[in-house]
């Protein structure tokens, strides 16, 4: 298979035919790939991954650049299996596949979990839809995207439904804070079509984000969640660790610090409807219409670079020794320019939730 699977756009760059229901994006996929597919072979693709971030890596692109590529690697191995599927399930290109969270944000790194759902074309046999669904996601994981812990994926009929289904189920959550949870509300709101019809997939972000837009209480909902937020670093400036058991001394850069970044980006992102979906471009936005200083824009853009290339470099690591990629860090294993770099994405962060809360730019 061709190892240089994207162009300097972050695009897929596969050669051989196009799927006919890719949304009209450049995700040609070869037939190699296909085949693999059909064939229910995929295993291989944990190393072809795993060698394509190195090779990224080594060869100077950033972290934001390699997630673009990593996403848009693993979006097309999400259309050959899907296409896979449609030549025995030929109405599975009437339904729309939907991807959420940082896959819908082009921001996977490896060890990044399924989070899909499906939109489900009229006349579809429940029974088949079930076989497929499952098989789908089997699939997927067999090439090394993880099934999903929370169960988000397409085998769990929560994730699955009619348009007018997802509408009222997604505005209910986002509504209802005892029917969601932090997690939930992020994923739901950053997604994006693979196959099917563009037109569903459209139509129900547009609506969903119109919905946030214009209900306040939707929107002080979300920047609710962040009132919990604390900062890992103590008034002395020492990291707040796990206190015990098998993490002693890590701290989780995803949960503590890059989760808030990208729910704070979002939140200002919905507010004044500026269009993007991945969280650099977001906070570039942010900073061009004035919501955040320039100066703060690019130090939250230098935040997350420096914690996505981190889950990055541990993500590989892990991948070397055969166990599950984490977000863990040791803050006393760095070095005194990365504790730096650590603490500095840390109150970056820090920053924009507490602007975030307190309404300014709002």
């Amino acid at each position: 298979m061709e190892r240089d699977v994207s162009d300097e756009s972050g695009h897929s760059r596969f050669p051989g035919p196009k799927f006919e229901a890719v949304f009209g994006a450049p995700a040609g996929l070869d037939r190699e790939l296909l085949r693999m597919a059909r064939d229910g072979k995929l295993a291989g693709l944990r190393s072809t991954r795993r060698d394509l971030v190195q090779d990224w890596l080594d060869t100077g692109l950033s972290a934001e650049q390699t997630c673009k590529r990593l996403s848009a690697y693993n979006r097309s191995v999400i259309q050959a299996v899907l296409e896979a599927h449609a030549q025995d399930a030929p109405w599975l290109r009437r339904c729309t596949f939907l991807e959420f969270g940082s896959g819908g944000r082009d921001e996977q790194v490896i060890g990044s979990d399924q989070d899909n759902g499906m939109i489900v074309a009229e006349g579809v046999d429940p029974d088949d839809l079930e076989d497929v669904a499952q098989s789908i996601v089997v699939a997927l994981d067999g090439a090394g995207i993880p099934l999903c812990d929370g169960g988000v994926m397409v085998s769990n009929g929560q994730w699955r439904g009619s348009y007018d289904d997802w509408l009222l189920r997604l505005t209910g959550w986002l509504s209802n804070p005892a029917e969601k949870g932090a997690w939930q509300s992020g994923l739901i709101l950053d997604f994006r079509g693979l196959f099917g019809s563009p037109e569903e997939a459209d139509k129900l972000r547009e609506r969903l984000w119109e919905y946030v837009r214009t209900k306040p209480i939707v929107l002080s909902l979300l920047i609710g969640e962040l009132t919990d937020y604390r900062l890992p670093l103590t008034i002395f400036g020492a990291f707040i660790t796990e206190r015990s058991g098998p993490w002693q001394g890590h701290l989780n850069i995803k949960n503590s610090v890059l989760a808030h970044l990208t729910n704070s980006a979002r939140i200002l992102t919905l507010k004044y409807n500026l269009g993007p979906s991945n969280t650099c471009d977001r906070v570039r936005a942010m900073a061009e219409a004035g919501h955040v200083s320039a100066d703060h824009g690019q130090r939250l853009l230098a935040a997350w670079e420096y914690l996505q290339r981190k889950r990055l470099e541990i993500g590989l690591a892990c991948e070397a020794e055969g166990v599950r990629p984490h977000s863990l860090v040791n803050p006393a294993a760095l070095d005194a320019g990365e504790r730096a770099r650590l603490k500095a994405a840390i109150q970056s962060t820090e920053k924009l939730v507490r602007l975030v809360q307190a309404g300014a730019g709002l």
